[in-house]
This record gives C-alpha cells, sequence and structure tokens, in this order.
C-alpha cells in the first residue's frame, strides 16, 4: 500500500475516532452541582456546540489557536479559542469543543498551528442552527517547510487582471483604429458571504489611480465602467491600460473561504479560488454618433437627353430612383439633386452637366437607419495567486 493511501486511511481514522467522542460529549451533559440545572461550556442550557478538528501528517494535532468570527455566545466582535484552553472541554489533543453557542453562520480561522506546522490558511464557514444543533470545522495541517493540500506558499489573496480602453482616438495616434471604445468590467459574487474587493487602475506609461474598496454581497454584482475609470485618472479624454481587482485572503480581512460547512463555488482546482466571476465587455464603435434613423427622398427621374454621351444608352427615357437624404424645414430641388448624383457616378464635368436634361416623376419620404460600423467582444477572466 502505497504512503498515500495509508496516510488517507489514518485521516479518516482519526476523524470517524473525532466523531465518537464528540457524539459521547455532546450526548452527556456536565452537572452544576449547585443548583442541578443541566450545564453546558459558556454557561447556558443551550445544547448546540462547535467542534474544531486538527490533523497533521494523518493524526490529530494539539496546540492550534482559532478565531470565531462572530463571537458565537454574543454575536459580536471575535473569540478566540486554544487547544486545551480553560474554554475548550478537550476530549483529546486536536479536538476543541464548546458548547452553549448561539444560532447562525460563524467563520473560523486557524491563527497559529500545531508546533512545526504550518497553519491550514483557507477559513471555514460552519452553521449552527435549530435542525443540526452542532458544527463541526476541520483544519489540515502540514510540517513547516512541506507542502500541504495547498500549497507551500503562503496565498495573501488573489487578483484579476482586465485590459481597458475608453474614449474616442480622432487621429492616427493608433497602435486603435479612429473610432469610440468602451469597457464594462462585471462582477458577480458567486458565494454564499460577503466578498470584499480592492481594484485600481494603471494607465499605460501614466500613473496608477487611488485604490478603491468595495464589498459585494452573496450572490450580487457590479462593475466597472469607463466613467469609473475617467474618474480614477481625472481625465474626460481617452485613458487606455489595466484595471487590478483583488481579493484579499488574510483572516482579518476576509476569513471567509472554506472547504467545510460552506463549499467555495467556482474552486475548480487545489490551485485555483475562483471566488468571483468577472467578465470583461468591449464595444468598438467608428461612427461619429451612435446609429439612429434619418429621413431620406426617393427620387423617381428619366433622363431625357446626354450630350456628354457618358451616360450609358439603356438608361435614357427609362423610369429610375435615387435616395438622398432629407432635412425637415429645408427647401431642396429634385432635379439639381439628381444631377449631382449623376454627375458623381459618371464623372460629368459643369459644362457636360448642363447639357443633360432630367424630368422628375415623383418624389417620396422614408426612413432609413445609418450603417453600424460596431464590433463587440466578451473575455472572462481567471484569477491568479498572490504570495
Amino acid at each position: 500500500m502505497s504512503p498515500k493511501n495509508i496516510a488517507t486511511i489514518s485521516i479518516a481514522i482519526a476523524i470517524i475516532g473525532v466523531a465518537i467522542a464528540v457524539a459521547i460529549f455532546v450526548a452527556v451533559p456536565r452537572q452544576d452541582g449547585s443548583n442541578g440545572t443541566t450545564m453546558f461550556a459558556g454557561g447556558t442550557n443551550n445544547n448546540n456546540s462547535l467542534t474544531i478538528i486538527s490533523i497533521s501528517g494523518g493524526s490529530l494535532a494539539g496546540g492550534s489557536k482559532y478565531l470565531v468570527s462572530p463571537n458565537p455566545f454574543t454575536g459580536k466582535g471575535d473569540y478566540t479559542i486554544q487547544d486545551g484552553s480553560s474554554d475548550d472541554n478537550n476530549p483529546a489533543d486536536g479536538i476543541i469543543v464548546v458548547g452553549g453557542l448561539r444560532e447562525g453562520k460563524f467563520t473560523v480561522t486557524q491563527t497559529d498551528a500545531s508546533a512545526g506546522d504550518a497553519r491550514d490558511k483557507i477559513s471555514k464557514i460552519v452553521e449552527i442552527s435549530a435542525s443540526n444543533g452542532s458544527a463541526t470545522a476541520t483544519f489540515s495541517g502540514s510540517p513547516a517547510g512541506t507542502s500541504n493540500n495547498e500549497s507551500s506558499a503562503e496565498i495573501k489573496g488573489i487578483v484579476y487582471t482586465a485590459k481597458f480602453e475608453c474614449g474616442t482616438i480622432r487621429g492616427d495616434e493608433g497602435p486603435l483604429r479612429p473610432g469610440h471604445y468602451d469597457t464594462d468590467i462585471g462582477i458577480f459574487n458567486k458565494q454564499e458571504f460577503p466578498v470584499k474587493i480592492t481594484w485600481l487602475a494603471a494607465a499605460n506609461d501614466g500613473k496608477s489611480a487611488n485604490t478603491i474598496l468595495k464589498t459585494i454581497g452573496p450572490q450580487s454584482s457590479t462593475g466597472i465602467v469607463c466613467n469609473d475609470l475617467r474618474r480614477a485618472f481625472g481625465s474626460e479624454g481617452f485613458v487606455e491600460g489595466f484595471a487590478l481587482i483583488q481579493v484579499p485572503l488574510d483572516p482579518a480581512i476576509l476569513g471567509t473561504l472554506s472547504d467545510s460547512g460552506t463549499t467555495v463555488i467556482g474552486r475548480t482546482s487545489p490551485g485555483e479560488i475562483n471566488l468571483l466571476d468577472v467578465q470583461v465587455f468591449y464595444t468598438a464603435n467608428a461612427l461619429d454618433e451612435l446609429p439612429h434613423s434619418v429621413l431620406v427622398d426617393k427620387i423617381t427621374f428619366a433622363i431625357v437627353n446626354d450630350t456628354s454621351g457618358k451616360v450609358p444608352q439603356p438608361l435614357m427615357m427609362k423610369t429610375l430612383d435615387v435616395s438622398v437624404p432629407s432635412n425637415v424645414s429645408q427647401i431642396s430641388d429634385p432635379e439639381q439633386e439628381v444631377k449631382q448624383e449623376l454627375a458623381k457616378k459618371y464623372s460629368l464635368t459643369d459644362q457636360e452637366l448642363a447639357g443633360l436634361q432630367i424630368e422628375i416623376k415623383g418624389v417620396d419620404v422614408g426612413v432609413g437607419t445609418m450603417i453600424d460600423d460596431h464590433a463587440v467582444s466578451l473575455s472572462r477572466l481567471v484569477p491568479q495567486a498572490i504570495s
């Protein structure tokens, strides 16, 4: 049997043993001799309890210290407990059991591991309710200097990097072609708990904007658009660069990751913690204004005579039509408009144009739409770890 399988079996045996010990502890409350009332740790008659298990190298490991937020007794502030302390009912080294707790969701963070071990950097979210009455958080450490299930490096956070283009390019300053560019960075919190982010923008060959702190609620979204980026740089012109969206994982700032009790949605591999869904939507339009409806005159006409000989003979005396832009409250000459269109098409000089005879047969007003030279693209960002 391989060492890996032996370690796995050892861990399973340890957890089973812990479960039995905890079940015995919860089922047999201690008695307070002064009045005969059933009492539990924490000084209340509430059966709710929290069990914290610390495992290292396939065995229980004592001496760890933990931070529980919010305080499970008062619901406010934080609560610190250490394996073997007076608050711990201590069924065994490596097992912390506290009772008499409030109902709710709590974040448990290992602040110090057993002597010689690296702490488990992933906090756990547990829930105590009337239906379950108890919760368990398990932490796996490893000897300092060796790799554990995640990484030997301390992950301080994750970062999403988004390219942005905002504003109008009118000349040949490039490398983008002249046009209007817009960027919309959408951020969706997939988790069932709030996530704090910080974001800053860095302009190409320029300064970095001030860092902005934001909290995104559970299953909620926010966004960073060009107006936000322009305000960050104090600029109304074209801005180009990168936006850095960081999620700090320091327990003092965000103790909300968990692989026990509550699953972190989006955690696709041991080395990747994808808390958020970050997508970047780009648009570009080469027109000076957005597409809109315009009035057009459809002029029906016939060519009576052409002294230049440039107009093809089959078109003579044939009913033709041409559409030209129409302006409200402006007087126009349909005959001159048709002649100008024919002059451009057949390269007629002013003298040749004077010898062109046109018969107008009718004018209709219609609605047309400007051609939309518009491009869009969408990309989903993958986070990188910050050590």
